[in-house]
């Protein structure tokens, strides 16, 4: 997370974040160190994000890290404004959870081995998953029909129900990957129904949170993430799964995607009604023919290999670093709904995040290029063209789910930078799965 750029009240300040607060920062104003136990930050309850600032947390978290020092101590806690905008779901959950959520920064100074250190952390508190999902069902409600009357059936079935366990869960068991950022501390609250984050403050990275300017991202940045990202899969291809179990079958097997049909034809509805500009009558019939032939791509999925994918990676929630000598390292934050899927998955979604119109016929050099990497490190990928096909299927199943939920929210609250990501993932399925013949006219019109 970046500071805000305001000097006063930052909580957020991006001119696109529809649901930005006037002044919504959480903080108190005075600064807390180990004498301050009088302060009335301290009287505020556990569901407070003050109650986990404490020195008194932050402590029992640093020092349950991993290698921290027994004595350490925290001497001094002093906030300071971070912007929430990038993290959607944060934002929107806000809304509706009865207690702390979203991201705070604090500057904490801690003593061990009688020498003092400070660092900028991030403290991001998240509501358990179910709360997530009753927001986004509250959505689907306020689009109309036909989505209200078929979301209630697949409200704990789209991913986002068990979204607290999973970030966890990923950075407990990846402790220091360099595609991670650096994790200071994690808790589960499970009485007060928080769940929390102590991570790196990320400064000096480049294309932090840079959805809207995709032309930032140069031929170097796409080849480094690429690279970097066949290394996580790939090292993760075939392995058992480790993450919690998702129950309702989070995960794209074909039974999975058979049962989401109707969830997906209610989705690409209400986007054809609210959007017709992006969703045109060529273009839902595209989609339609998909979904007649999902038995046919199901078959492509099932017979590939899965790993654990990010499953959000796209550039609100990735940036990089560069060392001393100029070497580029691609992260990856925000994992909660990380799970499992063929790993074309994380590359369709990231190339119609940042892939625009200038650049569309660079898709297939960067997926070739990815296939090359992930093939030199597996052995499983020998065949360009399957690669191509199954990416297109990856790329399908983006577009029903994924853009579907984020048009669900666009309907409510217009996100600028949505268009052009509908825009790109339909260039994707032309190229990578076109369709088999001309759409009749009574498709079109369904």
């Amino acid at each position: 997370m970046a500071a805000s750029t305001s000097a006063a009240c930052g909580y957020t300040t991006r001119s696109w974040c529809p649901r930005r607060p006037k002044c919504a920062c959480p903080w108190p104003t005075i600064g807390l160190d180990s004498n301050s136990w009088s302060s009335p930050f301290f009287s505020f309850s556990a569901m407070h994000p003050a109650h986990y600032a404490s020195p008194a947390f932050l402590e029992s978290l640093l020092r349950a890290h991993p290698g921290a020092p027994t004595d350490l101590q925290v001497e001094h806690v002093r906030p300071f404004p971070v912007d929430n905008s990038a993290s959607i779901l944060a934002v929107l959950t806000a809304g509706h959870a009865g207690r702390a959520v979203g991201h705070f920064g604090v500057e904490v100074t801690w003593r061990a081995g009688g020498l003092a250190e400070t660092r900028r952390l991030v403290l991001k508190l998240k509501p358990p998953g179910a709360e997530v999902a009753a927001m986004l069902a509250s959505l689907a409600q306020a689009t109309g029909e036909p989505l209200a009357s078929v979301y209630p059936a697949y409200v704990s079935r789209t991913g986002f129900a068990h979204t607290h366990g999973r970030e966890l869960a990923v950075y407990e068991q990846h402790v220091g990957h360099p595609l991670l950022p650096k994790i200071w501390g994690l808790h589960a609250d499970e009485e007060h129904g928080v769940y929390v984050v102590l991570m790196e403050y990320l400064e000096e990275v480049e294309l932090l949170d840079s959805v809207m300017q995709p032309e930032r991202w140069t031929d170097a940045h796409m080849r480094t993430a690429l690279t970097q990202l066949a290394a996580w899969h790939a090292n993760h291809l075939h392995a058992a799964p480790r993450l919690p179990a998702l129950p309702g079958g989070e995960c794209a097997g074909p039974e999975y995607m058979l049962e989401h049909v109707p969830l997906w034809e209610g989705l690409l509805c209400s986007a054809a009604r609210h959007f017709p500009s992006l969703y045109s009558p060529a273009r839902v019939g595209h989609l339609r023919q998909a979904l007649a032939a999902l038995p046919l791509h199901n078959a492509a999925l099932a017979a590939e290999p899965q790993t654990l994918i990010h499953n959000d990676l796209n550039p609100r929630n990735t940036c990089f670093r560069r060392s001393a000598a100029g070497e580029l390292q691609f992260c990856a934050y925000d994992w909660e709904l990380a799970t499992y899927h063929v790993p074309h998955y994380d590359v369709a979604e990231l190339l119609c995040f940042v892939l625009d119109t200038d650049r569309y016929h660079l898709r297939a050099t960067y997926l070739e290029h990815y296939r090359q990497q992930l093939h030199r490190l597996t052995g499983s990928y020998p065949d360009a063209a399957a690669f191509r096909h199954t990416f297109g299927v990856a790329a399908l199943h983006f577009g029903l789910h994924r853009l579907g939920m984020y048009l669900m929210a666009h309907a409510v609250s217009p996100y600028p930078f949505l268009p052009r990501v509908v825009h790109s993932f339909f260039d994707t399925i032309e190229e990578f799965l076109p369709q088999r013949v001309a759409v009749p006219e009574q498709v079109l019109a369904q």
